[in-house]
């Protein structure tokens, strides 16, 4: 039924094939024009999954008490401490020239330089708080001996704001999130930085703002690399085809496809996250793959009959379908990415998804129709027939591999090769198991260990570790609620819980403060630190704290009508299993020893830790639900295709055991499960079944020529004519994918290599498991007379 009708196709585009040209050409100009207009940026609301409960609380208090755009600066000396007029003029000029930096909020600026930052005494109006080091820095030895004793005695300050050894001091600031140039904010960080830091001082910068503006900083040389890429293809398809027309020709469908994509981004108002640079340069190999299966075959039916048209005929009624059939897996491999709420993979899949369907229009019609057009030179054409001179004669590595393999195939070397695949089965299953969901290393899992970034996170966590915030709400539903003493001794045993229990490195609280007023209104004597026994007494006091400052002082930790609290707890990382153990912990308090009155709540949660534990929850949730539609729909494709449930199982397996290496090479190598790595691994379900798809197309052809063939002797003869064309493909990505090595931003080096060794075991699984279970399945078109 479907032959006549891709004999009519193939007659249309062969006629035709000027004005199909010139509308892809005209097509292309357009989106090339939109590709200029394409922005490169990071927006931070869409890497959140919006409808997460993390979230909708981090959204709603993000302004009030802080969001997850957290920055972290730490001033420390080699020799003696900070307490010196040089650097404690330092902090002052980092602290107000943050005050400039675009998209920060100015009231969230702490450091012992900063207004907010106060010392508190009694006097005879009452309670009076003044700044620590505000507006200039101490200027006499009473001065600068003031400051320290204020410091030293406060564990407000001491141990948060200055090292326990008096050699750091901490700076904090927050961003807002609404479009915030994180390139521009790495940029003005780094000129603070090379102004104050010298032989004697040191000064290290982590948080969001300046993690992701590194590596949007690092997008020039992410460039390099794909260029050194597209370099190193076109001379692997030179060394191949011993023509340069084949080493344009191929890699020409790639960037026509890239431009549509893009273009196609540009069009619809997106832009490309640096954490998902990567995946446009996937996607238009899935272009480059295709043309380079279709160039292949036009050669091998070329030499039969030096006639163009006769060769772009046959690989269009021969393989337009299986080329179909891989697009449209590999396009719904993206399109299910959509389904993790995520803005970031749903604007990625979308934009995917249209990329992969373009591929039917570039890599199997404008393939053929720029094949007619390009002349094959004698030199080539001499080059092609010494090569069947030698697949006719049996000789070169590919011949005598195929010559191997068919017999062992079709001989008892099947069972072995079944053995072997359980063998990986059972080792790939037990490491998919161990993998971590969200970052799977401490410090930056984008950038090398040496990198300064993840050295400053590393130097800040084994002095102040207080980069990772954790924030849980605490609300009533009335105005002052919270002056409730019953309220104040809850949360005060919630920080301890999670002081004990959850790994947490430090706590900051409104009952923290709260407990030092008693002692202060008794000369400090620490015996009389805690809580107000009565009710009315704990009420005056917090409403005294509050207003002893001034306005929006408190800010940070609970709201002006004294209705909303937010408990501030901090990790030395952000590890995966640190995230789950700190939300279990919370979870588990408010389960089993809250006793809050009824009309209060406990908010999980934001800051960094609420919102990477919301990703990290949807990535887990999504990820089996991900991978089981990927693995039915490659099914349903795959045997509508084929005519046959059978084909449809011959082709899934291997993708679900590839996938299943996938996971198990990323647990072995510490590579978390994340918004960057998900995409990434949903285009390699579709990267890895091409070649089984193209290898039972082409069985199938081999058996509609001569339907006397036993499926043995079918297979045989597809083995010897396709895996060389198998080996061909795959070994140009592989060793193309190689140069990502070479990239300095650890996570690019990191898929590339796993890419190259998913794309190598997928070629192996063509090669050796997809004809073993056409043995084991016997489908009815190959065993039919």
């Amino acid at each position: 039924m479907l032959e006549p009708l891709m004999c009519t196709f193939a007659d249309f585009i062969i006629k035709r094939r000027l004005l199909v040209f010139l509308v892809i050409t005209g097509i292309t100009a357009f989106f090339a024009y939109h590709l200029t207009q394409l922005r490169v940026s990071t927006n931070f609301n869409e890497l959140l999954p919006q409808s997460h409960e993390y979230v909708q609380v981090h959204n709603e208090f993000r302004e009030v008490f802080g969001g997850a755009n957290f920055l972290v600066i730490m001033v420390s000396v080699e020799e003696g401490d900070i307490f010196n007029a040089d650097t404690l003029e330092k902090i002052r000029y980092i602290t107000n020239e943050l005050e400039g930096l675009p998209g920060i909020d100015r009231y969230k600026i702490l450091s012992i330089a900063s207004r907010k930052i106060k010392k508190q005494k009694i006097t005879s109006w009452g309670l009076e708080a003044v700044p620590l080091m505000w507006p200039e820095v101490p200027k006499t030895e009473k001065e600068m001996e003031d400051l320290k004793n204020a410091i030293y005695s406060s564990e407000r300050y001491y141990g948060m704001f200055v090292s326990l050894d008096s050699k750091k001091s901490l700076i904090f600031a927050d961003f807002f999130e609404e479009e915030l140039d994180y390139n521009a904010v790495y940029r003005e960080l780094e000129k603070i930085r090379t102004k104050t830091e010298d032989d004697r001082t040191t000064v290290s910068i982590v948080g969001h703002p300046m993690h992701l503006g590194v590596v949007a900083s690092m997008i020039d040389e992410m460039n390099m690399i794909m260029i050194g890429t597209g370099i190193v293809m076109p001379i692997l398809l030179w060394l191949a085809f011993r023509s340069w027309i084949s080493a344009i020709f191929i890699p020409f469908t790639a960037v026509v496809s890239g431009i549509w994509g893009l273009g196609f981004m540009s069009l619809m108002g997106y832009n490309i996250d640096p954490l998902i640079f990567v995946m446009p340069f996937l996607i238009s190999l899935m272009a480059f793959r295709h043309s380079h299966q279709l160039y292949n075959r036009y050669f091998e039916e070329y030499v039969k009959t030096e006639d163009n048209l006769a060769g772009i005929r046959v690989i269009i009624e021969e393989m337009f379908l299986p080329g179909v059939t891989s697009i449209a897996t590999d396009a719904f491999g993206l399109a299910i990415v959509a389904i993790a709420p995520i803005p970031v993979l749903q604007k990625m899949a979308i934009a995917g998804c249209f990329w992969c369907l373009v591929t039917i229009v570039i890599g199997l019609i404008l393939t053929p129709i720029v094949l007619s057009y390009i002349p094959v030179n004698k030199t080539f054409l001499e080059h092609i027939h010494n090569q069947q001179r030698k697949n006719r004669e049996r000789r070169g590595f590919e011949n005598h591999f195929a010559d191997w393999l068919a017999p062992f195939i079709t001989g008892r070397g099947r069972y072995w090769v079944l053995g072997v695949v359980f063998v990986i089965c059972c080792f790939s299953f037990y490491w998919s198991e161990q993998l971590i969901v969200g970052d799977a290393q401490v410090g930056s899992n984008l950038l090398y260990p040496d990198a300064r970034y993840n050295i400053d996170s590393v130097r800040i966590n084994k002095n102040l570790p207080l980069i990772n915030p954790l924030y849980i709400v605490v609300e009533g539903e009335k105005v002052r609620s919270l002056t409730n003493r019953q309220v104040m001794a809850d949360i005060k045993n919630f920080s301890g819980y999670m002081m004990r229990h959850s790994g947490a490195a430090g706590a900051q609280d409104i009952i923290t403060p709260l407990m030092k007023m008693p002692q202060m209104f008794h000369e400090d004597d620490p015996k009389w630190m805690g809580l107000p026994e009565d009710q009315q007494t704990a009420s005056t006091y917090l409403v005294g704290l509050i207003q002893s400052g001034d306005p929006g002082d408190m800010n940070k930790f609970i709201d002006p009508k004294l209705r909303q609290t937010n408990v501030v707890l901090y990790f030395t990382d952000k590890v995966g299993p640190t995230i789950e153990r700190a939300i279990a912990t919370a979870k588990e308090f408010i389960a089993g020893y809250s006793n809050l009155p009824d009309d209060f709540t406990y908010k999980l949660a934001g800051g960094v830790i609420g919102t990477e534990a919301a990703i990290n929850e949807v990535v887990a949730a999504k990820q089996l639900q991900t991978l089981l539609l990927a693995l039915t729909m490659v099914f349903v494709f795959c045997t509508v295709n084929f005519k046959s449930f059978k084909a449809g199982a011959i082709l899934t397996i291997p993708l679900l055991i590839s996938n299943w290496m996938a996971f198990a090479y990323m647990a072995m190598n510490d590579i978390g499960l994340s918004v960057s790595t998900l995409p990434v691994s949903a285009a390699g379900i579709g990267m890895g079944v091409d070649y089984g798809i193209y290898m039972l197309a082409r069985a199938n052809e081999e058996k509609r020529n001569n339907p006397s063939l036993s499926i043995n002797e079918v297979l045989t003869i597809t083995i010897k004519t396709y895996t060389r064309s198998v080996i061909y493909v795959a070994g140009t990505l592989v060793l193309g994918l190689f140069v990502w090595v070479l990239s300095g931003l650890k996570f690019q080096a990191q898929m590339g290599l796993m890419l190259a060794v998913i794309l190598f075991l997928n070629c192996l699984g063509a090669v050796f498991l997809v004809p073993v279970l056409i043995l084991l399945f016997k489908p009815k078109f190959l065993t039919h007379k």
